[in-house]
């Protein structure tokens, strides 16, 4: 169910996700037929709150570059290869799910942040990003009553064609070799700057599940990173402000 797709066809901006999905059964079969690569050996060991979700950055309001993206952290205490790990969200209706997997060595210190973005990586525009998931991204339909799937199909390659309201509300998973490691439901994101786990203690899987320790994080960006870089990054990377 969760082999992602090699690149595939770019989707218009111009045609609503939503419209799309009623095209989804057709796109499925054809991207079912090749695309798909091989599941890789899963070697990654992680226990459930070694590694945290910290911060969410979803669809902006006015010009941006930097895309959405992921920040974890490492609550391990050891230093670990992040490579394995799969991302899965699934929106609230739990009609639509997409996928990635980590497929590079994702070196991460301990008490250390990484930040994986959903477009590629572009240090002028998104300086942020540590690892890209845009290649291995991919949606599943699903029918909520009878759970079944329609297939996969492939997601573009860059924001000209972000399906990006997709991110908007949504269930968040990390696994590891199919083991839960974290778990973040959220009903709404900022459109201006990130959702942020209140930054005044480390992060951890308690926090992180409870709705009251996440608020906006508008930080604008610094004067010293990057000009060509669009929209407030929140504070990836890094330890969040404290929440109010």
């Amino acid at each position: 169910m969760f082999e992602p797709l090699c690149e595939g066809r770019a989707r218009p901006r111009a045609s609503p996700w939503v419209r799309a999905l009623g095209s989804i059964w057709l796109s499925g079969s054809a991207a079912l037929g090749g695309c798909a690569r091989e599941p890789e050996a899963c070697l990654l060991e992680l226990s459930e709150g070694d590694v945290v979700i910290s911060e969410i950055r979803g669809p902006q309001e006015g010009p941006d570059s930097r895309g959405e993206w992921f920040e974890l952290y490492n609550a391990s205490g050891d230093r670990v290869d992040l490579r394995g790990l799969r991302g899965v969200l699934t929106n609230l209706e739990g009609s639509v799910e997409l996928s990635f997997l980590v497929r590079e060595s994702l070196l991460v210190e301990p008490d250390d942040y990484v930040v994986l973005g959903s477009l590629v990586i572009d240090e002028a525009r998104r300086p942020e990003l540590d690892y890209s998931f845009n290649a291995d991204f991919r949606a599943e339909a699903r029918d909520p009553l009878e759970d079944e799937d329609s297939g996969p199909i492939p997601l573009p390659e860059d924001e000209i064609t972000d399906p990006r309201s997709l991110f908007a509300n949504a269930r968040f998973e990390l696994r590891a070799c199919d083991r839960l490691v974290d778990r973040v439901a959220y009903a709404e994101l900022p459109t201006e700057g990130t959702y942020s786990l209140d930054g005044s203690t480390s992060p951890s899987a308690d926090d992180n599940d409870d709705p009251s320790r996440w608020c906006p994080n508008a930080t604008e960006p610094s004067s010293e990173g990057p000009q060509t870089a669009l929209g407030r990054p929140g504070s990836p990377g890094e330890a969040n402000p404290a929440c109010p």
